[in-house]
């Protein structure tokens, strides 16, 4: 990921001690405040609820709410005023900061900052069950079958990265049916049900907790990502991401994956008090998000500012940074 401009609910009681100590340094009232985050069964919603309870704490009074959303619509969400942090992708920002990609047609976004970026999530894993007939992403676009594909919900950017990994590769999720396959894009948990119960053939997005159940009962197999398709990635915004051998049965072999930087998006006219103590809070106790999941685990708040050019930091969390000596 280059850098320039930006380089590259079910929480349990057990959190509660963490987030109790932090409340006496309160930040101004707010009568509200809202997370958009993923869909229900993905990281993003687990994420957006260990926030939410991060930001109990630190607005006495207020009431947080964590609402389910993709990362396409939570930057729209957060520039109409009507959700306040969002999760997000940095190609995604970017592209709503000039209103192109998947903002063309929409005006450029203007009230929203970045308060942090948290990790690289692989993407857009191709997924078949073990004795299904499609050897690879480039024979699926020669012969054009009728193959029935799930990806994550509309708008999502699982969905959004899948599509313009496929493509690379010369067809969309429109020539699937023309060719008189389908593609349906569905929760996690309803993408698992649908392949263990024969009614669909592939899955493409990230592997999520319902999705892991899915391989755990069901053999699957993985389509990689050619060389030449993540090289085009990688100017396309996204990033290649190495995975280990043994990460998942079915990856035999060190191999590059595609992957896009995660961000926590802000309204720009939130105080700044409220981003700086929510961005303290979370840098000062790393294992609220590295445990969310497998893939935040290698989440370092130090190394965090330097992956965001600074004039799209909140101010709030600018101070915080700055407080730590981690940037300038």
């Amino acid at each position: 990921m280059r850098r320039g401009l930006l380089v590259l609910l079910g929480i349990t009681l057990a959190f509660m001690p963490v987030f109790a100590s932090e409340a006496g340094a309160a930040a101004p009232a707010l009568k509200t405040f809202t997370i958009t985050s993923g869909p229900l069964g993905g990281d993003f919603y687990a994420l957006g609820g260990v926030i939410g309870e991060a930001a109990k704490s630190i607005l006495p009074g207020t009431t947080v709410s964590v609402n389910t959303g993709g990362a396409v619509e939570n930057v729209l969400k957060i520039e109409g005023g009507k959700a306040d942090l969002g999760t997000g992708m940095v190609k995604l920002y970017l592209e709503s900061l000039r209103g192109v990609g998947a903002y063309a047609g929409r005006p450029p976004v203007k009230n929203v900052k970045v308060m942090m970026y948290v990790t690289p999530m692989p993407m857009s894993f191709f997924l078949v069950r073990e004795n299904s007939p499609f050897k690879s992403i480039a024979d699926i676009a020669k012969n054009k079958p009728k193959i029935r594909l799930l990806t994550s919900k509309r708008g999502s950017s699982p969905s959004v990265a899948s599509e313009n990994m496929l493509k690379y590769y010369g067809f969309d999720y429109a020539a699937i049916d023309s060719w008189g396959g389908s593609v349906q894009y569905v929760s996690y948990a309803e993408a698992s049900t649908l392949i263990q119960d024969g009614h669909a053939d592939a899955y493409v997005g990230p592997i999520v907790s319902a999705i892991n159940e899915l391989i755990t009962s069901v053999k699957m197999r993985m389509l990689p990502i050619d060389p030449a398709v993540l090289d085009k990635l990688s100017g396309d915004g996204y990033m290649s991401y190495p995975l280990r051998k043994g990460q998942y049965y079915f990856v035999d072999a060190d191999i590059p994956h595609m992957a896009e930087s995660v961000i926590l998006p802000v309204g720009a006219n939130l105080p700044d008090d409220v981003i700086y103590n929510l961005t303290k809070l979370l840098c000062e106790k790393p294992e609220l998000i590295r445990n969310v999941h497998p893939t935040y685990a290698v989440f370092e708040p130090s190394k965090s500012p330097s992956y965001i050019d600074q004039e799209y930091i909140h101010p709030g969390a600018l101070r915080y940074y700055k407080e730590r000596g981690w940037l300038k």
